[in-house]
């Protein structure tokens, strides 16, 4: 008998360590529903798939991105997969976008991202559905980057950002609007019960760390090493515009309009070392 859990979490988690930001074994366990020991077990079988499993000096784990990775796999093992989706049944839609991938690459090498991908196709499709039909959904297993914990989220979502990053969404839980990055839903549960709170629906388009609010007045300027711009457009790829490289290209400056200092002061902690704060005094408060 096939493991079909086993193999679908490497998949999961070959794609989780890759969207930023870094998670700690906490976080991922709960992503994949499993202890964290048996986190650690995967990260030896994703190693001996090629991938490098790194460790940020904050304690969280992460892979490289690169859009041109693929994961080698022998023809034995690609006969292996196929057999291990098959056994799932024919009218599973990701099975059978796996079963068509393998069987077009090149020297058997299957793209871990092409099934993530599958899954946030699907992820945006019920969240449309649920905007046009004004239904409430559940976000299950929602990764939160600012508490590094996973919980379900009872939403009436309204409008995508743009490039469809993110989803404006009332939350039931706290009446309050916030923005949830698709990469951090891991599935979307479309419910029976129509939306409730529409009087209360506001959308205000998110700054570059992903807060809403009715004025972006506060101002942010830091100056950076070369690794942590890197990293800051990687995390937030809004940020891109507002980075700014200073003679010699080794340091760089961001300056830009923010909703909250929250998201940025989250940032700048994790580069302490390779950070200067430039402005403003509130924020510098922050530290």
């Amino acid at each position: 008998m096939f493991n079909q859990n086993r193999i679908y979490r490497v998949f999961q988690l070959i794609n989780f360590l890759r969207t930023a930001p870094a998670k700690t074994p906490r976080s991922l366990a709960g992503l994949l529903e499993i202890s964290e020991r048996s986190v650690y077990r995967y990260f030896d079988l994703i190693s001996q798939l090629g991938f490098e499993v790194k460790k940020s000096e904050a304690g969280r784990f992460y892979i490289e991105a690169n859009e041109d990775e693929r994961i080698p796999f022998t023809a034995q093992e690609v006969d292996y997969i196929a057999k291990m989706v098959s056994s799932v049944g024919k009218n599973s839609t990701i099975g059978q976008s796996v079963l068509h991938k393998v069987g077009h690459y090149t020297e058997h090498q299957v793209a871990a991202r092409n099934i993530y991908d599958a899954n946030l196709g699907k992820i945006i499709e019920q969240l449309s559905i649920a905007i046009q039909e004004k239904k409430q959904v559940m976000l299950v297993k929602y990764f939160s980057a600012r508490s590094e914990t996973v919980t379900d989220r009872l939403v009436e979502p309204m409008q995508f950002t743009d490039n469809y990053e993110a989803i404006s969404a009332f939350e039931v839980s706290t009446e309050q609007n916030k923005y949830f990055n698709i990469e951090r839903i891991s599935e979307v549960r479309l419910l029976d019960s129509d939306m409730f709170f529409v009087d209360q629906h506001e959308f205000f388009k998110p700054d570059v760390f992903g807060f809403q609010g009715k004025v972006m007045d506060k101002e942010v300027e830091f100056e950076m090493s070369l690794r942590a711009s890197l990293l800051l457009k990687e995390e937030y790829p809004m940020a891109r515009a507002y980075i700014k490289a200073l003679p010699g290209g080794k340091r760089f400056i961001f300056k830009a309009k923010v909703q909250a200092y929250e998201g940025p002061a989250r940032f700048v902690r994790g580069f302490i070392d390779e950070i200067s704060i430039i402005g403003d005094i509130n924020f510098k408060a922050f530290f």
